[in-house]
């Protein structure tokens, strides 16, 4: 397999407003804004990712990718030509300018939008779809049949303030899971709360994600005051997140790894081991966290991987629902695309769920660059 020739990177930046504000604990926004990259090949094909750091929640900030775009655009133009035609990986230079004491590694949501382009460009010069690329493996591309999902579930992102009339009407339409934030009341009310919802979602699957809200005592008696019902997991329950298969053989409680996965992708600790749920946000995680097959290997064979999006935009989003085609049959946390009042895309992605179908999402969809402005590099 060739290498896919890179004759062009260029990078734009987007703002786009929101429908309703997102209230983060940064502060409260009313428009999402990112940066995307598009490389362009030898036969002219055309590749689009989005780098969209969120703030008060990635590790990066859009000012961290705008310092490092001229430094990676040049590297994709002069000192490496051509990108691996199947690899979904960034293997550039490691580390960056330093600040303060040491080096900080490149801008996560940068690493990703160029594994997300050059993987657009691979879709393309192999004639598969985006999500067949992204679930690439040796003995897939020995056969002709195509091993992705064609239809990805969602999980609704039910409101903090009133979630019972969301919950019921997600369960009326027969969606598989509903996420709810926990960790911003008392345990106690938390868990009052989260008993009604259970009562209404009937057999919808409840997630919960706390952000690593609380110490073990408090999670502890969030879990005494469920009284039983039965919930999928806690995202990141603890604040000290090193104990968190402590309190899961405590409470009985599973729990699913989100923000702790930064730190233990390369180790299979027994946070690895126990954690009821792999929950990845390649805008978070960089290349490692848009590499189908490295989740595959982090998760084994029982651990499922729920792709999960940070209000990226429609570029970022086909990207999430072809890893999430990819990766099987479990809920993905994309219910985000919905905060979007507009889209750098010609038309707005079929997001409403409680599924989705692949092929029209990777449908040919044209990038708007009447709302983008371009950045000179």
């Amino acid at each position: 397999m060739s290498g896919v020739a890179i004759v062009g990177a260029e990078a734009f930046r987007y703002r786009l407003p929101l429908a309703r504000p997102l209230a983060m604990p940064s502060g409260t926004y009313t428009q999402r804004e990112g940066i995307l990259l598009r490389l362009t090949d030898a036969d002219g094909h055309v590749g689009w990712g989005d780098a969209a750091p969120l703030p008060g929640y990635s590790p990066d900030t859009l000012a961290d990718v705008l310092a490092e775009l001229p430094a990676t655009l040049r590297w994709v133009r002069e000192r490496r030509p051509w990108l691996d035609g199947l690899s979904l990986s960034f293997e550039g230079p490691a580390v960056r300018r330093p600040r303060g004491r040491g080096s900080l590694p490149r801008p996560p949501s940068l690493v990703c939008a160029v594994a997300q382009a050059s993987g657009d460009l691979s879709s393309q010069q192999l004639g598969w779809s985006l999500a067949r690329v992204y679930g690439w493996t040796e003995r897939a591309a020995t056969t002709r049949a195509d091993p992705t999902v064609p239809a990805v579930a969602l999980n609704a992102l039910l409101p903090n303030d009133d979630p019972v009339p969301t919950a019921r009407r997600v369960a009326a339409e027969g969606w598989r899971a509903a996420k709810l934030k926990v960790g911003r009341r008392s345990p106690e009310a938390d868990a009052a709360v989260v008993r009604e919802v259970a009562g209404v979602l009937g057999e919808t699957a409840l997630r919960l994600d706390a952000n690593r809200a609380w110490s073990v005592e408090e999670a502890t008696a969030f879990a005494d005051a469920l009284d039983g019902v039965p919930v999928a997991y806690v995202e990141e329950p603890l604040s000290d997140w090193r104990r968190q298969p402590e309190f899961a053989r405590r409470t009985g409680v599973p729990f699913a790894l989100d923000e702790t996965l930064r730190d233990v992708t390369a180790r299979p600790t027994r946070l690895v081991r126990e954690a009821a749920a792999f929950v990845t946000k390649p805008t978070v995680l960089g290349g490692a966290g848009a590499d189908a097959s490295f989740l595959r290997f982090l998760a084994g064979r029982e651990t499922p991987v729920v792709v999960s999006s940070t209000f990226e935009s429609g570029v970022g989003m086909r990207h999430l629902v072809a890893l999430a085609a990819a990766l099987g049959d479990t809920p993905a946390g994309l219910d985000t695309y919905r905060w979007l009042a507009e889209d750098v895309l010609d038309r707005p992605l079929p997001m409403s769920g409680p599924t989705v179908n692949v092929a029209a999402v990777l449908a040919p969809n044209p990038v708007r660059l009447d709302r983008l402005e371009p950045l000179a590099l």
